[in-house]
């Protein structure tokens, strides 16, 4: 299968976009994705990052995403939920620790939740479409995950009375190399009403890394995570379905290189990395008095890039040549009927591989209040299954290009306007291809036959700026065509199995807008922001369509002296009337969260924080099968310097 899809945009954010008071940036910045793009999107695309500075101690990675208003969570509950980015989510948002892709067979899509907070320093939001840097997995937007840098010995522990959770974690550095060990566990919590939740885990997790200045290896890391009895939590536990993951491990890492001949007179050299990640995942699902379902997933991930930077004219140029491949894509299951536990059978619903190789060209330069910037991919895929009952294609070939031109205008030293336009595609995932089997909602059907989606996105951005205040106003209008849903063939009314088949659309509108205000004061001391998304999604039937969160808005309120510092937020959740398969509606809700840093002693730091502090109950998505969010948790941590 060929598919072709090319459109340009324009984007408007310049340099004066990035002007935003030094003391400010570590709480809110506009940054990039990669360094390896620094020039390009600085100019054409805001990014933003976040980090636990104003929300305590976070039990999940997606605690600290949920400060962007572009970020919502869909799923079900517990530590392998996923997010999603202005309704869209599952294999349309890609997500990255330092850059390396995670990628799941998973039908809710790929979770972070393995990475422990204490390793990270902050997270960057690509909101839209970046097909043409990350390609397929990236139609809806990207997250970056960025590491910590060690400066000295630290331990932090820490624990919360709901889910008894207790952690604690180690950090070192020795010259150019520092590493960082962490262990958390936590039992079952409680939602507002003390009801149990299934969201416990235990998590053992080692991350070295090393940085040199004198070699063409720049950087060279490795991250291994092991994740045990996983809960996952559910409306329908504990009394019709009880879904647990034993297992799920995670060994990633990646190797930098900057290499420059003695001929080579230009600035920079050659630039390149290697990266993989190869992971684990066990299910067992447990229907009481009918039957238990197992599954193990594993494949083995990996890619290598090689670019240039390059000023062409005045022009500042990159251009990168990627190779990313999946091998050994496996899931076998198994189901034992009950109470015999007797085998009634053991199969691999899928055995799968993809290989795609891509090239990148971009170029910018700025005039006077003016920067524009246009870039473009073009990307080749094969996925193939080894499974013998899939008949109708063996093998899948896409071809797909993608591409972006952007100018941002500078009204003013304050003022600074955009309009963003851009191309994307996304090739159907291998489980919506070939797979075929159980799964803890139930029985999930691929189709070899589907169609790529191919989208064009619009995105107009104001931005303002000055020593106090600073603000942005995006509205985005993102068209797609042949979108695929998982919709339900048969309910499981009079039945325990439901069965839901993948398929495409004709088309679906995805539009919306979001915005972001803060203050300061001119001491840096009280700081208040305020934040908050609408977004829409209908098919071309006028149907709504699955992951469209509801309206949130988020304020946010800090005052720091020199040895404490208090935080607070409000989150309201709007109410959600138009669902899509798969979904139930949701009341609105207001939300509490507060806590406080103190240093005791220029070594020692002690918080404490109280999440959802008056106590709502309500559910963690729109999914309907999520349970119930959990009630108030309080949380101590202490960070130790020695």
């Amino acid at each position: 299968m060929f598919k072709l899809t090319f459109a340009l945009g324009s984007v408007l954010v310049s340099a004066q976009l990035l002007a935003v008071p030094e003391a400010n940036i570590e709480r809110y910045t506009v940054t990039t994705e990669r360094s390896f793009y620094d020039d390009t999107l600085a100019r054409i695309f805001p990014q933003y990052r976040y980090n636990q500075r104003d929300i305590g101690s976070p039990l999940h990675i997606n605690d600290i995403l949920l400060q962007s208003p572009s970020v919502s969570l869909n799923g079900q509950g517990g530590q392998l939920q996923n997010i999603n980015i202005r309704g869209f989510s599952r294999w349309r948002v890609q997500s990255l620790v330092d850059g390396v892709p995670v990628v799941s067979d998973r039908r809710a899509g790929a979770s972070i939740g393995f990475v422990p907070p204490s390793l990270i320093d902050n997270v960057s939001v690509v909101p839209g479409a970046t097909s043409t840097y990350l390609g397929s997995g990236a139609i809806g937007g990207a997250v970056n995950l960025h590491f910590n840098s060690v400066v000295e010995p630290t331990i932090q522990i820490g624990v919360s009375d709901n889910q008894n959770r207790r952690e604690i974690s180690y950090a070192d550095v020795v010259d150019d190399t520092d590493w960082h060990i962490a262990y958390r566990h936590a039992g079952n919590g409680e939602d507002a009403n003390s009801r149990e939740l299934l969201d416990g885990f235990e998590q053992t997790s080692f991350f070295i890394r090393h940085r040199s200045q004198d070699s063409d290896v720049e950087e060279a890391w490795t991250l291994y995570s092991h994740n045990r009895d996983i809960g996952k939590s559910s409306s329908d536990f504990p009394t019709d379905r009880i879904t647990v993951y034993p297992s799920n491990t995670h060994w990633l890492g990646k190797l930098r290189f900057n290499i420059k001949s003695q001929s080579d007179d230009s600035e920079n050299g050659l630039e390149a990395s290697v990266w993989w990640h190869r992971n684990t995942l066990e299910t067992n699902t447990l229907r009481p008095e009918k039957r238990i379902n197992t599954s193990d997933n594993e494949a083995l991930d990996f890619g290598a890039s090689v670019g240039k930077r390059l000023m062409v004219s005045e022009w500042f140029t990159h251009w990168q040549l990627q190779v990313n491949g999946r091998e050994g894509v496996i899931t076998d299951e198994s189901e034992f009927s009950l109470p015999s536990a007797s085998l009634e059978y053991a199969i691999r619903t899928l055995d799968a591989s993809e290989l795609t190789v891509a090239g990148v060209l971009d170029a910018s330069r700025s005039f006077n209040s003016v920067s524009v910037a246009a870039g473009g991919r073009v990307d080749w895929q094969r996925q193939s299954t080894d499974i013998a009952d899939v008949v109708d294609a063996k093998a899948v070939t896409n071809a797909n290009v993608s591409g972006f031109i952007g100018t941002s205008y500078a009204v003013s030293s304050r003022w600074t306007t955009s309009i963003y336009l851009s191309s994307a595609f996304r090739n159907p995932s291998l489980t919506e291809r070939f797979f075929s089997g159980e799964t803890p909602r139930g029985t999930v059907l691929g189709d070899s036959q589907l169609d790529s989606e191919s989208a064009t996105n619009t995105q107009a951005t104001v931005f303002y700026a000055d020593d106090q205040i600073s603000g942005s106003l995006a509205l985005f209008y993102q068209d797609v065509d042949n979108y695929i849903e998982r919709k339900t063939v048969r309910d499981n009314a009079g039945n325990d199995t439901e069965i839901l088949q993948y398929s495409n659309l004709d088309s679906a509108v995805i539009k919306g807008a979001n915005y972001q205000i803060k203050w300061n004061d001119l001491n840096d001391q009280w700081g208040v922001q305020l934040t908050g998304a609408f977004t829409h999604g209908k098919d071309n039937h006028g149907a709504t369509v699955a992951d469209i969160p509801p309206h949130n808005h988020r304020l946010t309120l800090h005052y720091d002296a020199k040895q404490w510092r208090w935080f607070s937020s409000v989150i309201y959740r709007a109410s959600k009337r138009e669902i899509g398969d798969g979904e139930r509606e949701l009341e609105r809700v207001v939300t509490l969260d507060i806590g406080a840093a103190l240093q005791l002693t220029p070594r020692i730091t002690v918080n404490a924080d109280v999440q959802n502090l008056t106590n709502q109950l309500f559910y963690s998505s729109a999914d309907d099968k999520a349970a119930y969010a959990q009630g108030r948790t309080i949380q101590l941590s202490a960070t130790f310097l020695l």
